[in-house]
Formats: C-alpha cells, structure tokens, sequence
C-alpha cells in the first residue's frame, strides 16, 4: 500500500507549462476566427438593411402614392436605420423621403451604400464612396443585382 501522507499536492511547473502552451494554442486559432464573424455578420446586417429598405420603399410608394411619397418622412416609410451622411453614423430621423440620398454605413468611416429618392418615386441604389473596405466589397458583390434605378410605381399612381 501507497503511503499519500508524503506526496505533493498541485501542479508541476512542466505541467503548468503544456497547459499554458495549449491554451495559447487555441487563441491563436480563435481570435481570428471572431474577428472574420464579426465582419460577417456586419455584412449580412448591411444586405438584408439595403434589401428591406427597397421593399419598404416600394411598399410605401404603391400605397400612399406620389403626393404622399413628396411630403413623408424617412421613419415613415421604414424602420431600417439609415444615415444622413456619408462620413458619419447620424441617423437620418425626420429627413425628407423625397429627393434625399442616405447612406448604409458599416461604420464612421465605411460609406458602403447611397440610396437616393427621386420625387417620382424612383430609388437609385449606388456604391458608396469606400469600395476599398472589406465589408462594403463584401456588401456590393451582395446587392450587386440592385445597384440601379428601381421605379416604385410610376407617377400613374394617385391617392
């Protein structure tokens, strides 16, 4: 029978070592990939922002008509957060829906979007002025088949 009165108790340094190495290891291999999640999921916000802003446009524009389209607020329209500048992450709150161009922002600095409305209910979506950024690349090559002029519903449309 083991005498255990004599034996140590905790760690050797050997020990101690491997368990710190392996854990370096794993950091290593995860920073990177939440760094790449992060970038990711900015990119689908962006996307699926710049898809329902046009379908709530469309929506707004076919049920209240050109005469409402001239005189409605952003809010009005769409719940979508949109910026009032190209450089900045301003909220586009009590902006005009008419004849405006608002921007998508993946930040301060990344204008990846401008979506400009026209009185006759036209909406341009457009590259925006940072095509060098990773996340706004990403979100282009996305909405590549909406970057153009999208009539809502023509000035036939009355209310």
């Amino acid at each position: 029978m083991r005498n255990t009165t004599n034996m140590r108790k905790g760690f050797t340094m050997i020990e101690l070592i491997f368990v710190i190495v392996i854990i370096g290891i794993l950091a290593a291999v995860a920073i990177p990939k939440l760094a790449a999640t992060r970038d990711d999921a900015k990119i689908s916000t962006i996307t699926a922002n710049a898809r329902t802003i046009l379908s709530d446009l469309q929506a707004y524009y076919t049920s209240q008509g050109n005469a409402n389209w001239k005189s409605a607020k952003i809010e009005t329209a769409t719940n979508v957060e949109l910026q009032k500048s190209a450089t900045a992450m301003t909220t586009a709150v009590g902006e005009d829906l008419s004849a405006t161009s608002f921007f998508l922002n993946a930040d301060a600095s990344n204008n990846c979007l401008k979506i400009t409305t026209i009185d006759e209910g036209n909406v341009t979506v457009a590259v925006g002025t940072q095509t060098g950024d990773v996340i706004c690349k990403a979100v282009q090559i996305n909405v590549a088949s909406m970057l153009k002029t999208h009539q809502l519903g023509g000035v036939g449309v009355v209310r």
